[in-house]
């Protein structure tokens, strides 16, 4: 049996054992049970940059002497000193906490149609840990970061939908925007641009490494303007501080905000697949327009979004219209159509930048990941200096890798070209 701190040995805390009695209490509903036993059990493959995780196995014996076993999926503050000191400093446990009250609050008001897309949250502790549904338990399964995504776009899409259209109906009952109830809840935690923020350096180390994959992948120095590629593409990924602001031409809801491969589950079954969201460290108040163009670009390849993006985007705004209409709402009045595609068309650049600035790190092999988090002097050379080392590492040994960087460099530089 492990304790909450990963040691490997001996029994939990006796505060964890306390949340844990807090945890089933709220997934039972009832208070008179006894905990017979449970065991942490850590997952051997990282699923996330900013958390670790662990399956708790949690065997009662309820009031009329039957017993009863089930799982809880924990994800606790990270336990390496650089993750640690990160996951702090940018508020992700702080964020994601808020996002699944939120969440809690959506339920409170009637929008049920939040449950089939995102798991319970039983409890959570200020940078500590939180008790979610155990996913996998009911048949879901993460997918694999290094295989694009063709035919379970659409069925993340339409559960996306579902997520910003909750936050409408939310709004809409309420009679205020979400940000007028949560202001100091919705800074952001990744793309700050306050003085001194902690992921300064990080995000101009991801500007260094996305500026020298130009002469990485012997792509032109100049654009077809005559433009210098460099000069232009700096400028395009600065403006990604002002992109993660609350609009003030588009309806704003709540977001994601980090849309890659890891960061929600499929399950398939008789009646279709499923999607669920986790990890919600990121989340925002922008158009939803900047989710759907980032999942687009994260998980997907240059020959499907120039096959079927305009494809796609249509049957997410059918799918969020259905669900405004089941509401009672009109949806050309709260986000009209043209007004979405318009949204889209802004928030492309978003997701390219993110996308640049995002592979170099989450498309390492996990196990090569644990070497650059572990190693304090390598995790601030390569995640707070310059990226560009991961990239000169892995491009040479790992062909998808540098499939996925020459891709999202190719965006950047066909965005660049119309400017």
């Amino acid at each position: 049996m492990e304790d909450i701190n990963g040691s490997g040995n001996g029994n939990a805390e006796p505060a964890f054992s306390e949340d844990i009695s807090e945890a089933i209490k709220t997934k039972l509903n009832r208070e008179h049970f006894l905990i017979l036993k449970h065991k942490l059990e850590p997952l051997p493959i990282r699923t996330g940059l900013l958390g670790d995780h662990s399956i708790l196995q949690v065997q009662i014996l309820h009031e009329d002497g039957h017993s009863e076993s089930f799982p809880f999926f924990i994800k606790y503050f990270p336990k390496m000193e650089a993750c640690a000191m990160f996951a702090e400093g940018i508020g992700a446990f702080e964020k994601e906490m808020f996002v699944y009250k939120l969440f809690e609050e959506f339920r409170k008001s009637g929008i049920n149609i939040i449950n089939s897309v995102v798991p319970e949250c039983y409890l959570a502790k200020s940078n500590k840990y939180f008790f979610l549904e155990d996913l996998t338990a009911d048949g879901f399964h993460a997918l694999d970061k290094h295989k694009v995504l063709e035919s379970e776009t659409l069925v993340i899409l339409q559960s996306l939908a579902k997520i910003h259209a909750s936050s409408i109906i939310y709004e809409e009952k309420i009679g205020k925007t979400l940000l007028e109830m949560f202001p100091e809840n919705f800074a952001e935690s990744f793309f700050n641009d306050r003085e001194g923020f902690i992921n300064e350096d990080g995000i101009n180390a991801s500007i260094k490494c996305v500026l020298n994959e130009i002469d990485i992948f012997d792509f032109p120095t100049k654009l077809s303007s005559g433009k210098n590629f460099r000069d232009v593409a700096e400028k395009v990924c600065h403006k990604i501080y002002d992109l993660v602001k609350p609009s003030e031409k588009f309806r704003n809801v709540l977001t994601h905000g980090d849309l890659w491969a890891t960061n929600f589950l499929l399950k398939k079954g008789a009646e279709g697949s499923q999607c669920k969201f986790v990890d919600f460290q990121c989340g925002r108040y922008v158009p939803p327009a900047q989710d759907v163009m980032s999942l687009l670009h994260l998980t997907t390849s240059r020959e499907f979004r120039k096959e079927h993006m305009y494809e796609v985007i249509g049957m997410y705004y059918s799918c969020l219209e259905k669900h405004l209409k089941g509401a009672g709402l009109v949806p050309d009045k709260l986000i009209p159509f043209a007004e979405f595609l318009d949204s889209c068309e802004e928030q492309k650049s978003f997701a390219i930048v993110q996308t640049a600035i995002y592979f170099p790190l989450v498309l390492v092999r996990s196990n090569d990941i644990e070497i650059y988090f572990s190693d304090v002097h390598l995790n601030k050379k390569v995640l707070f200096e310059d990226r560009t080392h991961l990239v000169l590492a892995h491009k040479d040994t790992d062909t998808f890798y540098a499939h996925r960087l020459r891709e999202s460099i190719q965006d950047l530089k066909d965005f660049c070209e119309y400017i």
